[in-house]
């Protein structure tokens, strides 16, 4: 069992995802229907317990859609749980230090090249495909940079091997830079361009999230070499589609 999307990130083309804050089958099958190369399970902000996320992951699955899952914190505890439950990779969140990530990844990969249990779960078809996960499956690792610490050390991050891209958070970035919700601030787009050349320096994907859903924007980023880019969220994408007929019938 190969990652497809880890291979697709690796080629810079453009990976497109959705952002899931809702514990709905419902909501988790229509945002992996309509064509997102991965889906992200927000499980820092939202509350999906494992439970919902491996039903959640049967849905993105059955679309041809990866799940993966920004995680509350670097916990291995929890990362291998969602792994044996199906998730194909994690966001991590507040990523500032190498040797930390190196530590909670190593909890991610089997051995040799980590220390990740082994059992016969849903991730190897409860073992019918066990050697041939043992031997070609490695999540996608994406450390997510939304500090001024993690951005003075984003090149020792991006040069981990089993990192898959640097994702920039532009909330959590911008409101540790001191200019909250402000994308257009100098040490916004400074920190912004400084993760995307730490990762292009060490032939990683550059990433971050557009959580308006406007697509010029979001071509924008295609343009400005981010390939690995979470689209919008469930409830922005709804409340965007809706709002303006609300607003009609108030006036």
């Amino acid at each position: 069992m190969k990652n497809d999307l880890k291979t697709k990130i690796a080629s810079k083309k453009a990976c497109i995802g959705g952002w899931l804050t809702v514990r709905s089958p419902e909501v988790t099958d229509a945002l992996a229907s309509v064509g997102f190369d991965w889906i992200a399970l927000d499980m820092e902000h939202g509350s999906f317990s494992v439970g919902d996320a491996e039903n959640a992951f049967m849905v993105c699955e059955r679309h041809g859609c990866a799940p993966l899952v920004r995680l509350p914190q670097a916990d291995p505890i929890l990362a291998r749980r969602l792994l044996d439950s199906g998730a194909h990779g994690f966001l991590v969140p507040y990523t500032e230090d190498a040797g930390r990530f190196a530590e909670f990844a190593s909890h991610c990969l089997f051995p040799p090249a980590g220390k990740r249990g082994l059992s016969l779960e849903r991730f190897n078809a409860w073992g019918d495909n066990f050697d041939e996960t043992l031997r070609d499956f490695a999540p996608v690792l994406v450390p997510m940079i939304e500090s001024r610490v993690g951005v003075k050390n984003a090149s020792a991050i991006a040069s981990l091997d089993f990192v898959d891209a640097l994702f920039f958070g532009p909330y959590d970035l911008s409101a540790d830079l001191g200019t909250p919700g402000d994308f257009t601030a100098k040490t916004f787009l400074e920190a912004r361009a400084t993760v995307k050349e730490a990762a292009r320096q060490h032939g990683k994907a550059a990433g971050g999230h557009q959580v308006v859903t406007d697509p010029k924007s979001l071509a924008q980023m295609v343009e400005d070499s981010f390939t690995f880019i979470a689209y919008g969220t469930d409830m922005i994408a709804l409340r965007a589609a809706l709002k303006p007929g609300a607003k009609i019938n108030a006036s």
